[in-house]
């Protein structure tokens, strides 16, 4: 196994990091990403091997072409670890002494109890889009101390070229059959560490990360896949359809899915869209086509007068109560041919679409809720 250490201008720490995990006994190599404070010279000093990038390309890069190194010099694994010093060397070594197997990516989970807050909704936020990408709960998507398997890793079609790669290999490693297993670590949070995490742009590479990723999961086309894992039986499939999914969490995503799809206006279609993203996201599907429900019938009636007049209410600002008697009675008169229907979704299709900006978040969030509470009571008994 070799340790990887990309560095960024973290001169004052690079040092201590890659001398604590050499006096540990690893092999260390670290790529130095276009530094302009000597970060690779203070390596260098400590006798480790330092891959130089002329420029600044990111921390995906760098770990990239540390990744190929070590696979051309033999190493079957790399440990990678932050220079800025959050992780103990200790707990390093704890990771590195998990990793047992090969087609397994290993993740230091950071106990973060103590952490600012925005780091812990920030890794939260992470997890869960990292969840519907790839229906793993990855334990912490954005730690840095992770053990690699290679060659795997390197067949994965990444493209992601800063922070957001972290988050990007741990989902194309599910497609791909790899695990994931999370390993409980330690962190330390400094008051004078130097982070080069920018909270605008490097969100937005995360968030268009996750955008191409939950599209490309969508779309019915097989992912490439590096492990090749034992196929399961029909009855196992069908088991998993009907009772995969329903712990609290994937639970309450289900409900919001089938929920948003029940109320969003898309009259005659709810069945086959919730079987589709059900399919696809492999939320429950029993629970998300229950939820879809919320339109059955008259229902649909019903969301279709409340969110055309809140889309009324927004382009005038007449009272939603006096447009909705008027709307919800054009709904009940013409909703129930095929000719009333088409008329109906002329006249209020734009508004019913506007006003369904406020409505699918504030049911699905409702649901969401509600979802979560119950399936945790069940959990819990």
């Amino acid at each position: 196994m070799l340790a990887v250490v990309p560095v960024f201008n973290h001169a004052a720490t690079v040092g201590i990091v890659v001398k604590e995990l050499m006096e540990a006994g690893a092999n260390v190599v670290v790529v130095d990403d276009g530094s302009t404070d000597g970060s690779g010279d203070v390596a260098r000093a400590t006798g480790a091997a330092v891959l130089v990038q002329p420029m600044n390309q990111g921390k995906g890069v760098a770990l990239r072409a540390a990744f190929w190194y070590a696979a051309e010099h033999g190493y079957r694994q790399a440990l990678t670890c932050d220079a800025d010093g959050q992780h103990p060397v200790s707990e390093a070594l704890k990771v590195a002494h998990a990793a047992s197997d090969l087609t397994t990516i290993y993740v230091g989970c950071r106990e973060m109890d103590h952490a600012p807050l925005s780091s812990r909704f920030g890794r939260w936020w992470s997890n869960l889009w990292s969840w519907v990408a790839c229906n793993a709960w990855v334990g912490d998507s954005q730690s840095g101390l992770r053990v690699y398997p290679l060659p795997h890793v390197n067949e994965l079609p990444s493209t992601a070229n800063r922070y957001s790669y972290e988050v990007e290999v741990l989902v194309r490693g599910v497609w791909a059959g790899l695990l994931v297993e999370p390993v409980p670590v330690a962190v330390l949070y400094p008051p004078d560490r130097i982070s080069h995490f920018h909270k605008l742009r490097d969100n937005w590479r995360t968030a268009c990360t996750f955008t191409r990723l939950v599209t490309r999961r969508l779309w019915p086309k097989r992912h490439a896949v590096v492990v090749e894992r034992e196929p399961l039986t029909l009855k196992q499939r069908l088991r998993a359809i009907l009772t995969s999914g329903l712990d609290p969490g994937p639970a309450a995503a289900a409900c919001a899915l089938g929920s948003a799809i029940g109320v969003a206006p898309i009259p005659g279609l709810q069945f086959a869209a919730a079987v589709f993203f059900a399919w696809r996201l492999r939320f429950n599907m029993p629970l998300v086509l229950l939820t879809a429900n919320l339109s059955f019938g008259p229902l649909l009636f019903v969301w279709g007068a409340i969110a055309s007049a809140i889309g009324v209410w927004m382009r005038t600002g007449q009272p939603i109560w006096d447009s909705y008697h008027g709307i919800f009675a054009e709904f009940q008169a013409k909703g129930t041919s095929f000719s009333g229907i088409n008329d109906l979704m002329l006249r209020f299709l734009g508004d019913w679409c506007l006003g369904s900006l406020i409505v699918i978040p504030v049911v699905a969030g409702f649901m969401a809720a509600l979802g979560y509470v119950v399936f945790w009571m069940v959990k819990k008994k």
